[in-house]
């Protein structure tokens, strides 16, 4: 495709900042998991982790649900030729999300001690949580202004508000550390806190500043803000519905497996360790991929709901089609990588043997976590958000009941293969559905047969590259490591690329 073509295509673009924005932040993201291991623990970890699940069933309401209902409605605006209502769409959203947004504020903060105590089950979460809950109106705001501007595709000012924000929260803790470190008082998951708190607040203030220089200028026809109220109310109640319904079930997951695992037989301790390995360092390895599957869904939704108004089904099947080759291509590649180096990135990166073994078993989730991210956002923008929920529903409950009946028995073997089916299951779901309302192309030899033996071609050859450079190289572990990594992508890409060049016409 023509370097003039691929400017033109806002998926295409839109995706390329996105990712190249995501992987700069998760690589920071990385580099901070790794000093918070070291500096917090693996028991500090998995308080820090427990908190979110009450915080995310507030952002499940008051911002994640607006910020698609926004985007949802902008983009099919800008389809209609009344693309300069979307600052109206955006006024009224913000409106109803940051009000909603305060209230949960003052309710998590006034209510923390009951909620930690008697919900999360654990009492020294209560300072956490009151620090944690006061991002909620700057997340929100960030949420609504990242809506508007993916619904018109343009990902660059949402992105560079990614990067802020995470720099801003890393740069805080580590001033919090040094000050810390020089008076004698070690670094705790308060002060982590209290960095992810004022990195939101931050990278709500640039995008809100970003949104005044550039957007100020456009002037919207005069129209009364409460119709627009109630069409985005019409589609974010039932998205903040579905999405409450998940959040609880959510949370409801990461309460169980630490008091699940002490009728295994652990400490109190020893299940917060695990948890906290879990969720807070074999997880987002397996999810760094995901960070270029989620830009390509973030910019689906709106063009396939252009796609929808304009009744152009023959675009909608093309997007499903190549993105849903590209994310079994891409999941078959790091599930290749994380079975045969997770153990090596475990020790290398976090001197933790659980966590390169949870890498090792979660890595089959690949091809089913990147697939179910893209399809989800193809059904949300297509309408079909009461199918994306119902899907949602059925595999968070078989993960449930893995937790509740089998982790006591097995350990936490039980969840992480409960986590495997329940993902396919999800996949199947989502593929399904999509298929009977706009059909897609797959071939089993072109989409699983034939990455899957390039991958593992790729890996034996990254893996004797390994082996080589430790035994001339026996000090330098880390960078043998990262160089085997990278020439398996890069082997894999050179093998595979000829067919990624197949002609097909832009997706606008």
């Amino acid at each position: 495709m023509k370097l003039h073509t691929l400017k033109k295509n806002p998926l295409i673009t839109g995706t390329i900042i996105l990712t190249a924005t995501g992987l700069f932040s998760k690589s920071i993201g990385f580099f901070y998991r790794i000093f918070l291991s070291n500096t917090i623990g693996e028991e500090g970890m998995g308080l820090y982790q427990l908190v979110f699940p009450a915080i995310g069933v507030c952002m499940a309401v008051c911002a994640m649900s607006f910020q698609t209902a926004i985007s949802r409605f902008v983009a099919a605006e800008q389809a209609a030729g009344t693309g300069n209502r979307g600052q109206l769409t955006l006024r009224a959203g913000m409106i109803l999300s940051v009000l909603l947004s305060l209230g949960f504020t003052f309710l998590l903060y006034m209510l923390a001690a009951p909620i930690c105590t008697y919900i999360l089950l654990e009492e020294r979460c209560e300072p956490l949580l009151k620090v944690a809950c006061l991002s909620l109106p700057f997340a929100t705001i960030h949420s609504c202004l990242s809506g508007y501007y993916y619904g018109r595709k343009k990902a660059s000012i949402p992105a560079l508000a990614q990067v802020v924000e995470q720099l801003v929260r890393v740069t805080t803790v580590f001033i919090i550390w040094n000050i810390g470190m020089e008076k004698g008082i070690p670094l705790t998951p308060l002060g982590v806190m209290a960095g992810m708190t004022i990195g939101e607040a931050v990278s709500a203030l640039f995008i809100g500043i970003m949104y005044l220089m550039k957007e100020s200028v456009r002037k919207a026809e005069p129209s009364p803000l409460l119709p627009i109220m109630k069409n985005l109310t019409s589609m974010a109640v039932p998205l903040s519905a579905n999405r409450f319904i998940l959040s609880v079930l959510q949370s409801a997951e990461a309460v169980l497996i630490p008091s699940r695992l002490q009728l295994f037989g652990m400490t109190n301790s020893q299940a917060l360790s695990v948890y906290g390995v879990l969720t807070g360092m074999a997880m987002p390895f397996i999810l760094f991929p995901s960070t270029l599957t989620n830009s390509v869904s973030v910019m689906l939704l709106p063009i396939v709901a252009e796609a929808q108004s304009a009744d152009n089904s023959g675009q909608i099947s093309r997007a499903s089609s190549l993105n849903i080759r590209f994310c079994l291509w891409l999941g078959i590649l790091f599930t290749a990588i994380f079975i045969l180096f997770g153990n090596d990135m475990g020790m290398a990166i976090f001197q933790s043997e659980m966590a390169g073994r949870y890498l090792t078993i979660l890595s089959w989730l690949c091809p089913f976590l990147y697939l179910s991210s893209t399809t989800s956002s193809i059904l949300n923008g297509l309408g079909k958000t009461k199918a994306v929920f119902f899907h949602n529903v059925i595999s968070m409950g078989v993960r449930l009941l893995f937790i509740i009946f089998l982790v006591p028995i097995f350990g936490i073997t039980a969840y992480l293969w409960g986590t495997l089916f329940s993902q396919l299951l999800l996949t199947l779901l989502h593929m399904i559905s999509l298929f009977m309302i706009s059909p897609f192309s797959f071939s089993a030899f072109r989409d699983l047969l034939y990455p899957s033996l390039f991958a593992v071609l790729a890996g034996a050859a990254a893996k004797g590259l390994k082996y080589l450079a430790d035994t001339y190289l026996p000090g330098f572990s880390l960078i043998t490591l990262v160089l085997a990594l990278v020439f398996m992508a890069v082997t894999f890409y050179l093998m595979t690329a000829f067919r990624l060049r197949e002609d097909f016409s832009p997706i606008k």
